[in-house]
């Protein structure tokens, strides 16, 4: 709760002097109330003692009070004939109060009427009971006035936010996650504000009212009716932080159900084309269930937190209104120390204390309702700060920009490395001169870097070493603004937004008049299409432009690059999902959009690189080799064997019954064929080195009956030189931008990864969740799990939920915050306490497999050896 109190301390900033005035408001509508519940006394002790009334224990309220005793309230008041004066009230002596002595001495007289008391009371009531009412209208309106600003300002800081982190970390995200925080965790804090604030802060200014009122009416029945409060606190404390935690768990499973519905609505004839429902209604139901199981145990906490409060509450009230009707009726109450003398108070004071009583059980019963509202708003602050936390790794410059808006497009890399992962670059020292004008092209195998070099350029990532110049200017000096608009770019997915046809061009250069806009559609060749719709540039694009074919879309976002007009051109993959007809239309409008611009392409279509100057065939990351359509296909490289490669099934090339009648494979291991690749990589190391060592021998032909044999047999021999209780001996060493700030000894069942400070490994960085990730001991490995993180765990550059921990592991909770998973050298067989065990060969009916290293006819360094030994 300390960290919802300093969230919304810092996000309510601006609001302050709105905030100061709903204080105000709520003292003034608390003193109200408390005013409003004073004629409950004053007309019972009126009527039980005339000589009681309002004047006794308030003398400034004898001048009003003589205003109502007049013959028009108080019949009994009127004159008696031939007599003209009035008749005056008799006179009483307010009623003497044991513990002061004057007035045992010198009582007050009073002359007020009871009616007259009556009439002034119940004006009392209406009065501050309508004022009351109104300041609880301005109390609302104001929380509410706050709360929607505070959510409008939330969720425009966190949406822009989102816009300036990196591609990276958006790669590793899920879209409905990142969605239900800015709408779903926002609007519990809007809850709190707007219902659970102004309740909190009415219910403690009356609690602070009551129990100085009480004081000074008696001391004893005030600590008569706070003796509660402790037993109170301590159900309070105990409830609150399951409450917390089932509110935590509730707003990450709604996180994962926006998730899965975004996914699998986008998905939709995926999912019908191959029978997925049951699948995928089996996966939304699971998070659906633990939505629903976080929330009935929510709930069931509160059911139980809430009689709880009730009854302590009757306890309180049985037992003030006990011992009040007790000393009234004119005894002494004794309990140790604890003394009340008799007749200290009158009816109309019980009757008031019993009114302030329930005053002030009232905001101890909506603690049940404030507790779960305060849950849900801290777990969505929580959830709302983690991407708050996330530091944009694309810095906009500081340095002012004078120079012109408008470049050349002229390109240079020098010395260009860039990696998704520390010590892990996808880009490996590129040096490239593209002159403007100049069209290239980017070819080679899938992850050879190909869209990763192409998406440095507007710096949708920062190189890790070199630089890239733009006319001769690092790229870093321009604004994000001016290099960005210097660039247009035709991706592989035409994006279209809600909104008219008009709209969707203009985005390429907004303002921009009709005329260019009709222009720029006539040169990407959809301007006709486009006026056989029914509404022509004002027909209105559903969303994602469903109603669009591929082709119609992918040639509107070439007029938007045309409008645009940018000097640097980017293709990537432009018409890898087109058929032949829109294939040929987009290349037809891309012979325009190309016409005096730096052009660079990414084709996996090699047939239509006939228009670049130059192609650059890149393999892990490197150029190797570049040079025009004709001399690569001479040189017979790799340019030549991608060529070849993407020929393989042309019908002019081969017979129809040669392409059609393709080489029997041998089917694998039937064990091996039920594991797949994610699988295997989860299992203990011990049982992957037998499955690696059975593929190499299903490679050399060994049959299937030994294969099983050896892979059981390995088994088994792990079974019983495993003990159940006996851990792996390993160590966890975490990594900071390169240095090492913790090594922690894995000896425990659990091991808690993250910010908090209980944590067992704390990392100290905004980077990484407070509650990031754990380590548990199951099914006899180290298996690391994502907790509670934003930004996951990465292993080989892909998210994982979890993974079974293999020795030299590199788990990266941030690209450079990365944990070193390290086994002991002494294997858990020969921890101190084991025997020794058997070998294979001595178990009946078990036989052994030879080692990778000593097949027959397989020297050390051949392929399938390497491979079996590989992790």
């Amino acid at each position: 709760m300390i960290f919802l109190v300093k969230f919304l301390h810092r996000n309510l900033k601006g609001f302050r002097l709105l905030i100061l005035i709903a204080i105000l408001l709520t003292c003034a509508q608390v003193g109200s109330d408390l005013v409003a519940a004073l004629p409950l006394k004053f007309i019972p002790s009126k009527i039980n003692n005339p000589g009681s009334d309002p004047a006794c224990t308030y003398p400034f309220l004898n001048p009003v009070l003589s205003l109502f005793d007049t013959p028009v309230l108080d019949p009994s008041l009127r004159p008696i004939p031939p007599s003209t004066v009035p008749v005056q009230p008799p006179p009483a002596p307010c009623p003497a109060t044991p513990s002061d002595v004057n007035s045992v001495i010198h009582p007050m007289i009073t002359q007020h009427s009871v009616i007259g008391v009556i009439v002034f009371s119940l004006l009392v009531l209406a009065i501050f009971g309508s004022l009351s009412a109104g300041l609880v209208y301005l109390e609302l309106f104001l929380a509410t006035y706050i709360a929607q600003n505070l959510s409008a300002r939330l969720r425009e800081e966190l949406f822009d936010h989102l816009q300036r982190l990196s591609m990276d970390w958006y790669d590793k995200q899920k879209r409905g996650d990142l969605v239900q925080r800015i709408t779903g965790n926002i609007t519990d804090l809007e809850k709190l504000v707007t219902d659970g604030l102004v309740d909190l802060l009415a219910g403690t200014l009356t609690l602070v009212g009551v129990a100085v009122i009480m004081f000074f009416i008696s001391k004893e029945y005030m600590l008569l009716s706070l003796a509660i409060a402790p037993l109170l606190f301590l159900i309070v404390s105990g409830y609150t932080g399951g409450i917390k935690a089932a509110a935590r768990k509730k707003a990450r499973a709604a996180g994962k159900i926006a998730d899965v519905a975004t996914e699998d609505i986008n998905a939709l004839s995926v999912i019908r084309a191959f029978t997925l429902e049951k699948r995928e209604n089996a996966r939304f139901g699971q998070h659906v269930g633990s939505h629903r199981d976080a929330g009935l145990r929510a709930g069931r906490l509160q059911a139980q937190f809430t009689p709880l409060v009730s009854i302590l509450v009757v306890v309180g009230t049985i037992t003030v209104i006990g011992v009040g009707g007790y000393v009234a009726a004119g005894n002494a109450f004794n309990v140790g120390l604890f003394t009340i003398n008799a007749s200290t108070i009158d009816v109309g004071t019980l009757i008031l204390f019993l009114t302030y009583l329930k005053m002030l059980y009232q905001p101890m019963r909506d603690l049940s309702k404030l507790t779960t509202l305060a849950s849900n708003a801290a777990s969505g602050a929580e959830r709302i700060q983690e991407v708050l936390d996330q530091a944009p790794e694309v810095v906009e410059t500081e340095v002012p920009y004078d120079g012109p808006q408008k470049l050349k497009g002229d390109i240079t890399l020098e010395h260009v490395v860039f990696s998704y992962l520390t010590g892990r670059p996808v880009i490996k020292d590129i040096s490239l001169h593209i002159p403007a004008g100049r069209k290239v092209a980017l070819v080679g195998f899938s992850g050879g870097g190909k869209t990763t070099l192409v998406k440095l350029i507007p710096r949708f990532y920062e190189i890790d070493q070199g630089s890239i110049l733009i006319d001769g200017v690092d790229h870093q000096t321009y604004p994000l603004q001016v290099l960005r608009q210097n660039i247009s770019m035709v991706l592989q997915e035409a994006v279209l937004f809600e909104g008219t046809v008009r709209e969707n061009i203009e985005l390429g250069r907004p303002g921009a008049p009709l005329e260019e806009i009709i222009e720029a559609a006539k040169k990407a060749n959809i301007h006709e299409t486009i006026l056989k719709l029914p509404d022509g540039y004002d027909t209105i694009v559903r969303e994602q432009g469903s109603n669009f074919s591929a082709g119609q879309r992918q040639r509107l976002s070439i007029a938007r690059a045309i409008l645009r007009d940018a000097p640097i051109l980017i293709l990537d993959e432009p018409t890898a999902n087109l058929d032949v007809e829109a294939e040929a239309e987009v290349m037809h409008a891309l012979s325009h959009l190309m016409v005096g611009r730096t052009v660079i392409t990414i084709s996996h279509r090699l047939s239509t690189l006939g228009q670049v100057d130059e192609i650059l065939v890149m393999r892990n990351g490197q150029i190797v080799e570049r040079g025009t359509y004709r001399e690569l296909k001479k040189k017979d490289g790799l340019f030549a064997s991608l060529l070849d490669e993407q020929n393989h099934y042309s019908l002019d090339r081969y017979d129809e019954e040669e392409l059609l009648d393709g080489p029997d494979f041998e089917d694998t291991s039937p064990l091996l064929q039920a594991l797949p690749a994610v699988t295997l990589r989860r299992l203990p190391a011990i049982t992957r080195d037998v499955l690696r060592a059975a593929q190499l021998e299903a490679n050399r032909g060994i049959s299937s009956e030994r294969k099983k044999g050896s892979i059981t047999g390995k088994l088994q021999k792990d079974e019983q030189t495993r003990k159940p209780d006996e851990f792996i001996k390993a160590r966890i060493i975490a990594e900071m931008d390169g240095k090492i700030i913790k090594e922690y000894p894995l000896r425990k069942l659990i091991c808690t990864i993250g910010r908090y400070p209980t944590s067992d490994i704390q990392i100290a960085s905004q980077r990484v969740s407070r509650f990031h990730a754990l380590i548990r001991w199951k099914h006899g490995a180290w298996i690391i799990e994502d907790a509670e993180s934003l930004n996951g765990l990465s292993y080989e550059g892909e998210r994982i939920d979890e993974l079974a921990l293999v020795d030299k592991d590199q788990i990266y909770l941030d690209p450079g915050i990365v944990l070193r998973y390290e086994q002991d050298s002494e294997p858990p067989s020969q921890v101190p306490g084991t025997e020794d065990p058997k070998p294979s060969s001595e178990i009946p009916g078990v036989e052994e497999a030879a080692p990778p290293s000593q097949e027959p006819g397989v020297e050390p360094g051949h392929p399938d050896t390497d491979l079996a030994l590989q992790r």
